[in-house]
């Protein structure tokens, strides 16, 4: 079969390159080459080196023979999602590529949301293309899904999820969703409120039970708080507007309401508002996620803040560690914890000045 290759800037066509092609072009002995890309015996860097640079020249096919970090001019990572319109998906994925800034680190977004092969025969073509490693964000994968992950892919190809499930299988990242929603029952006990509601994310989802949990403890170990209402929420702005109308109907309203994710918290209070509700005066609303609307809308919105750029960092990190040590990167379903923090807004603080601003005639 007759192949492109490029000797000294000029490409020309070619017979299939051979180890010894490569010897030839680096002035090395044959069992030296070969030593350097089956990466056994003892050679120098600067020999391996000089092979692979030949190898990628010469065009010699490397699908199978995973070239070390430090001899690579870039690694090509594959963000995978089903990825939809909305704030979301853009700031995870401007996270994950502002991370990447400073190192060899490529993002290409792989989205699966339309496409008719099963996500798992995406991952499975992908690793056996220019990719050098996977970021999985496939929220609806369980633990039969990934374990029949594992068996597709060779043991030291890099995969990290970035989608928590309750049993992991392959190595996560995630955020410490459970203290996001203990964070927003705190905010709402130090200001006082005492009946407090949620608005819950998709129950067989676990970061939304993970956010419930940290949120109903404090509840829990206080004398004065009272969880008065729950609904079953599905992170979707039409939602958070069906949500409003059950806490209409509530004959005893909590004060504070925990939203899921920061597009229920919109739908809720863009029905609460158009009603003549006054936020946080007649019902105080935290949401999760911390997207810039939070910043925009009106009044601002108390959100648990995530930043994807750290979790970006963190996952590039672990892909760096596993291709630096290809031979013992078999996945241990180990999770990474990234810390959040709580943006205190006007959605959830007592003070007048901003009754003053948004409601003149109601102090």
């Amino acid at each position: 079969m007759i192949f492109p290759i490029q000797i000294n800037g000029i490409t020309i066509m070619a017979q299939k390159v051979t180890l010894k092609d490569i010897a030839n072009d680096t002035g090395l002995s044959i069992s030296t080459v070969s030593r350097a890309l089956s990466q056994s015996g003892k050679i120098s860097k600067i020999n391996e080196k000089k092979v692979f640079e030949s190898a990628h020249r010469l065009n010699y096919s490397l699908i199978n023979i995973p070239t070390p970090v430090d001899l690579k001019v870039k690694i090509n990572i594959a963000l995978i999602t089903k990825h939809h319109t909305g704030e979301f998906y853009a700031s995870l994925f401007d996270g994950i590529d502002k991370a990447s800034n400073g190192n060899k680190a490529s993002i290409s977004l792989i989205s699966v949301a339309n496409s008719k092969v099963p996500p798992l025969q995406t991952v499975s073509e992908l690793r056996n293309s220019r990719y050098d490693a996977l970021i999985i964000f496939l929220p609806n994968l369980n633990a039969e899904d990934y374990l029949e992950l594992i068996k597709i892919v060779p043991k030291n190809y890099p995969i990290v999820s970035i989608a928590p499930i309750a049993n992991p299988v392959i190595d996560t990242v995630t955020f410490d969703n459970y203290r996001g929603g203990y964070l927003v029952a705190n905010h709402f006990k130090e200001l006082g409120y005492k009946n407090l509601g949620i608005i819950k994310g998709p129950f067989k989802k676990s970061e939304a039970m993970l956010r419930k949990n940290g949120f109903i403890d404090v509840i829990n170990a206080s004398d004065d708080l009272n969880l008065t209402w729950e609904y079953d929420g599905d992170y979707s702005f039409r939602n958070g507007k069906f949500a409003y109308s059950s806490f209409k109907s509530m004959p005893i309203k909590p004060d504070a309401i925990f939203c899921g994710n920061d597009s229920m918290a919109l739908g809720f209070l863009h029905n609460a508002i158009r009603d003549g509700v006054h936020i946080p005066r007649d019902v105080a609303v935290a949401g999760f996620d911390d997207l810039p609307t939070c910043e925009l809308y009106t009044p601002t919105i108390t959100s648990v803040h995530t930043s994807y750029e750290i979790l970006g960092k963190k996952t590039l990190e672990l892909i760096f560690n596993r291709l630096e040590n290809s031979l013992d990167s078999s996945q241990s379903g180990f999770t990474s914890l990234i810390p959040v923090s709580l943006n205190v807004r006007e959605s959830s603080t007592e003070l007048n000045h901003v009754f003053e601003k948004y409601y003149p005639n109601t102090i």
